[in-house]
């Protein structure tokens, strides 16, 4: 007896050592990424599912009324999805959920765009700070399709029937060791009986509960992860750890169930099989399971401040990240003056992008040639106020702007599941923002290439009239157009800017740098005449617009070849 004691806590001793040794090395590992990472300003981006990485964002939309943050028809137009996935270096998916909202609900008050701004000096300075909360919401890491926001919102997972049951059948094979002592052969009988009862009991089960045991597990990381970070030390962060350590208090009682959840999930090597039967055989999963949903639904507040300060830190790593990786950017300022203005913006997701300085005031038209720039412009400052607004971060020397809601109305595309053609996608996706100004909000509104889907006469008079809309009712109106008429048509109510091009040897070439000033140029035909098109088309295009523009009316096709002749 006194030998086979020792050898048990020799074993015990052993897995001790190794498991120990295996944590100490992976954060090691883990260290040196992140200093790799924050070294170099590049990091490899874990594949996250759109509609995962969502879910808290369409949680909190649709416990709002009348949410008025960025649709999708904007967040399409922008590529925002892009420009998230440049931003997200977040650690855990309670962090990439947390970031993917945050640049989706803009709040025009501003409060806790200003308050996070703290936050982001802090683990960009702060390294020892940073790298405590990079191995802890590392350790949380990320899963698809948790939804671990909606235990905050609803009850989503039901409790197991009957609980009584699995705690009946987990005791049984306990019991039948003891009875060992006694009736060897009844023992031996019952201990085998449990184990093939609880066998089938367990993936019976699991296959009815699989994404709920899955979900709650993550649950559980997450309250495990705020007790761990409730428990750092250090000064600059006390106010963060103590934020977290009144509400985990009431769920605490869940780490002890997530350590039982997660027994032998680790992956610690040779022991992954003895710790998966230990699992099955006493049905700790769905034990556990109902032990943790239970606590949960019952402090529903506490857990969302947990989950929601635990994204905000990973978020906001993210943010600090984001900015190192920046050539330029600022923090911007703030206006009631309905203008944006800016130094030398880029666009966030071009390289080496061509910069622009502008101040656009209440009502701003864009023109310009095919290809010049204009669309792209306006896309940037679009993004760029977001960004402002959302993350406290402009990629720009200086920017200032009135805090408003961003709609845009770009992208266009017919429906045919919806019977709508291009114009009628078109006039409901400006619909959008005229709901939005006469709901009284603040609005920036972005337009590229106003109603191009129908005659030219309607669009000149439906765009301009429109245009006289935006301009004498609240909000900011950015408007890019091929419509030269336009610049004539609302001289008095918008301030022009233009981009142009200029053609050398054959070639044509833009500077993409936007201009005061309505466009003069136009290269529709010259571009024609460089792809080699027949003479004969660009000699009567050339003839066509020059009438045009001298007497204000189209001329009769086929009559400018009978005149020559």
């Amino acid at each position: 007896m006194i030998k086979i004691g020792k050898l048990l806590v020799i074993g015990v001793s052993v897995i001790i050592i190794w498991m120990a040794y295996h944590f100490l090395t992976r954060n090691k590992k883990k260290l040196k990424r992140f200093r790799q990472e924050w070294e170099t300003g590049r990091f490899f981006a874990v594949s996250e599912d759109i509609q995962s990485v969502s879910s808290y964002w369409e949680n909190k939309k649709r416990s709002q009324l009348n949410y008025a943050g960025i649709d999708q028809l904007t967040w399409d137009d922008l590529a925002m999805q892009e420009v998230f996935q440049k931003l997200n270096y977040t650690q855990s998916t309670v962090g990439a959920e947390y970031l993917f909202n945050q640049l989706r609900d803009i709040d025009p008050s501003l409060t806790q765009v200003q308050n996070n701004e703290e936050l982001y000096t802090l683990l960009a300075d702060n390294q020892e700070i940073r790298e405590k909360l990079l191995l802890n919401l590392s350790s949380l890491g990320k899963r698809n399709y948790t939804n671990s926001s909606s235990y905050f919102y609803e009850n989503q997972g039901d409790k197991i029937k009957h609980p009584f049951v699995y705690l009946l059948l987990a005791i049984l094979p306990i019991l039948s060791i003891i009875l060992m002592f006694y009736n060897l052969t009844s023992g031996i009988v019952m201990l085998v009986g449990s184990f093939l009862v609880n066998i089938i009991m367990y993936y019976r089960n699991k296959s009815v509960l699989e994404n709920e045991l899955f979900a709650v597990s993550y649950v559980a990381s997450v309250i495990q992860t705020a007790k761990s970070l409730s428990a750092i030390q250090h000064p600059e962060f006390s106010t963060y750890a103590n934020e977290l350590k009144e509400p985990v208090q009431p769920l605490k009682r869940v780490v002890l169930w997530t350590n039982i959840f997660s027994f032998g999930k680790e992956k610690v090597g040779d022991f992954d099989v003895i710790f998966e039967y230990i699992r099955i055989i006493f049905l700790l999963d769905f034990i556990s399971y109902n032990k943790i949903i239970k606590t949960v639904s019952n402090h529903k507040e506490q857990y969302r401040k947990i989950w929601e300060r635990i994204g905000e830190l990973d978020a906001a790593i993210a943010v600090a990240f984001y900015r190192k990786s920046l050539d330029t950017y600022c923090t911007p300022t703030f206006t009631e003056q309905e203008e944006i203005a800016f130094e030398n913006m880029a666009h966030p997701l071009i390289d080496k992008s061509v910069t622009n300085t502008s101040t656009l005031g209440k009502s701003t038209l864009v023109t310009g040639s095919n290809a010049s720039g204009k669309s792209t412009y306006i896309k940037a400052v679009a993004i760029n106020a977001i960004l402002a607004q959302t993350i406290n971060t402009a990629l720009a020397k200086k920017w200032r702007m009135k805090p408003s809601y961003v709609a845009t109305s770009m992208a266009i595309q017919d429906n045919v599941l919806d019977g709508d053609s291009y114009f009628i996608a078109e006039i409901k996706s400006l619909k959008r923002i005229t709901r939005l100004i006469e709901e009284g909000k603040p609005c920036i509104s972005f337009v590229d290439e106003i109603l191009k889907g129908t005659n030219t006469i309607e669009r000149i008079a439906a765009s301009a009239a429109l245009m006289e809309w935006l301009s004498v009712h609240n909000g900011i109106s950015v408007i890019a157009s091929h419509d030269i008429e336009l610049t004539e048509m609302s001289r008095h109510h918008y301030t022009n800017y233009h981009f142009r091009e200029s053609i050398a040897n054959g070639e044509i070439h833009f500077d993409y740098t936007v201009h005061p000033g309505p466009s003069t140029t136009k290269n529709a035909i010259k571009l024609l005449e460089i792809l080699g098109y027949p003479a004969s088309i660009t000699d009567t295009a050339n003839g066509l617009a020059d009438h045009f523009t001298e007497q204000r009316e189209w001329e009769e096709i086929g009559r400018r070849e009978k005149v020559s002749t």
